[in-house]
């Protein structure tokens, strides 16, 4: 029989997964905000791209940054609202594996998310991914997969805490900004058609480690408290 650990991870990962499908309320919601804010910089941002390109890559994260924020506060609401989170304590495992479910779900979601958002940005203020694509899409992935541990991490923590929509970025926000200073710099290369460095690579991919390892340990402790 294999090791609880990994089945109770999946068996998260698509009790999330399934739920976003059917109520499409998390996603949902992201979607209209990441349109509404896209739209919204394509009326007030310069018309010429070569006055705007500079911006493009920093505008691109902090729109997806606050966008993923509607999606990543809502992690446990389920577990809260129906009382389930007696039953991820009592789960027959390390506890560190739920956290990687919900941590997967949640990578899932915002790596969505970032596609749409960057369709969007084509569309209406004319970046062309054409050649940065698969450079992009690599960026991308691991920015969400930082983003998605950490705020993963800090929905647990912030589950039962008064004011938790205003007290979650606020312990975000500071965590998260070298992701956004790697993230945004090497999607500014890839757009400019340079080679991104593999010392950005490991950088941002040692941040994912780093979060990814902290919440595997510590998410048994967030969950007794």
């Amino acid at each position: 029989m294999s090791p609880p650990g990994p089945r109770i991870a999946m068996a998260v990962l698509g009790k999330d997964l399934l739920l976003d499908l059917r109520t499409r309320e998390r996603l949902g919601h992201m979607a209209v905000f990441a349109a509404l804010v896209v739209v919204l910089l394509g009326l007030t941002l310069p018309t010429s791209r070569a006055a705007r390109s500079d911006w493009i890559p920093a505008l691109l994260w902090i729109v997806f940054l606050f966008t993923s924020l509607l999606g990543l506060s809502r992690s446990f609401q389920a577990e809260t609202e129906e009382g389930a989170v007696a039953m991820l304590i009592q789960a027959p495992c390390d506890r560190g594996w739920v956290f990687l479910g919900k941590a997967a779900a949640n990578l899932i979601a915002l790596f969505g998310i970032q596609l749409w958002t960057a369709l969007l940005f084509g569309i209406f203020l004319d970046v062309d991914w054409g050649p940065a694509l698969p450079a992009a899409l690599g960026v991308a992935f691991l920015g969400a997969a930082g983003l998605s541990a950490l705020g993963s991490l800090l929905s647990a923590m912030s589950m039962f805490v008064r004011f938790r929509d205003f007290l979650f970025p606020i312990l975000l926000f500071p965590l998260v900004l070298p992701l956004l200073v790697f993230a945004s710099r090497m999607t500014a290369t890839a757009l400019e058609g340079g080679a991104i460095s593999g010392l950005a690579w490991s950088a941002l991919a040692l941040y994912d480690w780093i979060f990814g390892c902290i919440g595997y340990f510590v998410f048994d402790y967030v969950l007794e408290d």
